[in-house]
């Protein structure tokens, strides 16, 4: 399931920004979120979502968004074509 940070429990250490393989992370005015649509779980990249195990806090949470896993897939090759060219 996509991510998303709860605000609440955010510290705004930063140590999300530079892991995302999307760069689907990025600092807001209130805090760090990750872009409707850019989550793909690290599919391709990191066997878990590397947010999720880096944050120092549990902020980053599920977000409630219906998805399946060719979503995920569909996500990581769009928002990088580089690591997944298409024929």
């Amino acid at each position: 399931m996509p991510k998303r940070i709860n605000q609440e429990k955010c510290i705004r250490c930063g140590i999300c920004l530079p892991e995302c393989p999307n760069a689907g992370i990025t600092e807001a005015e209130d805090g760090y979120v990750i872009g409707t649509g850019m989550c793909s779980e690290c599919f391709g990249f990191h066997a878990q979502s590397r947010c999720v195990e880096l944050c120092p806090v549990d902020a980053v949470e599920d977000a409630e968004e219906d998805t399946t896993e060719d979503d995920l897939v569909a996500r990581a090759a769009s928002c990088r074509p580089d690591h997944f060219p298409r024929d």
